[in-house]
């Protein structure tokens, strides 16, 4: 028997203590008759700077200890964006995928069986007056001219009145699920961005890791497809779409 590669990780990740960190999760099988997938195409830093506090330098598509995105392989955060530093706007980390769109009409946007990996804390810190609040969620966007559609999972939230501070940690993987798309028009550039989204008033925002678990870089090119939707109660025609 053949073993994934992903697999043989994990059995290394088991059978010895190594002092950097990897974070692996095996691709989920799913029926992907019919999909055409989309190619990663660039990676995007707004906000979010490294331990010396230059601007977090973008992921270029490489794979280390498999995992394609940002990763930490010690005690310190790979990103962070704080406040006190940067001062108070959003922060993102963004991964770009693109393609054309297919077919005319409906199509579905799916997951090709790899959940998103997001690690690390949201820390607000409080104050004598006021509120204060630091967060973090998983979004996901995909437009083309004629079709978009959009899911968001949120991941962490600290909130605190008073002078203390409060932290919530992130840590574990999100199943991006399917996302539908009317009116699409054939040969349409499209593009999809997966971003972690920050924000907070007066605190920090920590990240060990983002992006995927993955062993080749041309797994990236299979993250994400399209292919035609399949009916159902939400997407027949007049039913109304969630956004």
């Amino acid at each position: 028997m053949r073993l994934h590669p992903l697999h043989l990780a994990l059995l290394a990740l088991c059978c010895c203590a190594s002092p950097r960190t990897m974070r692996v999760r095996p691709v989920a099988s799913r029926d992907l008759r019919g999909v055409v997938f989309l190619s990663f195409a660039a990676s995007q830093v707004d906000g979010f700077f490294d331990a010396q506090g230059r601007p977090c330098p973008p992921f270029n598509g490489g794979i280390l200890d498999f995992f394609a995105g940002w990763q930490s392989h010690d005690a310190d955060p790979i990103c962070d964006h704080d406040t006190f530093e940067d001062g108070p706007h959003p922060a993102s980390l963004e991964l770009r995928f693109r393609g054309s769109v297919p077919a005319d009409g409906a199509l579905d946007l799916v997951s090709g069986g790899y959940a998103v990996g997001a690690f690390g804390r949201a820390v607000a810190r409080g104050s004598h007056i006021g509120d204060y609040f630091a967060w973090a969620r998983v979004m996901l966007e995909v437009e083309s001219e004629h079709c978009r559609g959009s899911w968001s999972s949120p991941i962490a939230k600290a909130t605190v009145t008073g002078i203390f501070s409060r932290q919530t940690e992130f840590s574990g993987w999100s199943e991006v699920p399917d996302v539908h798309l009317s009116g699409c028009k054939a040969g349409e550039p499209l593009e999809v961005k997966l971003r972690l989204a920050s924000d907070s008033n007066r605190g920090r925002i920590e990240v060990e890791a983002f992006g995927f678990s993955a062993s080749a870089a041309d797994e990236l090119d299979r993250i994400f497809g399209l292919r035609r939707a399949v009916p159902t109660p939400q997407n027949l025609p007049g039913a109304l779409q969630s956004r």
